[in-house]
């Protein structure tokens, strides 16, 4: 019983992992088709997903807008050198 149940919690755990793997390699598209599916069939729990993958700030798309403001300009500090006292 104890080998079952260990086999059966590995088990599970790869299949979240390749399925995690999957969902976030995975083409763009499907993942939208797939959350559109979702949100269909259970409004309700997956109601609050957003329509499109390009609104979370971990994907490293390229597709949020520049910044409009310049950097701020560093502030020079003038560096005095003092002999050490001998």
């Amino acid at each position: 019983m104890s080998t079952m149940l260990s086999n059966a919690i590995v088990i599970i755990a790869i299949a979240v992992s390749l399925c995690y793997s999957v969902w976030r390699l995975g083409p763009r598209r499907m993942r939208d088709s797939v959350r559109m599916r979702l949100q269909k069939v259970l409004p309700r729990v997956f109601g609050n997903l957003s329509n499109s993958s390009a609104s979370g700030a971990c994907d490293a798309c390229g597709g949020c807008p520049p910044t409009t403001q310049p950097p701020a300009a560093r502030k020079e500090h003038g560096v005095f050198w003092r002999k050490h006292a001998r």
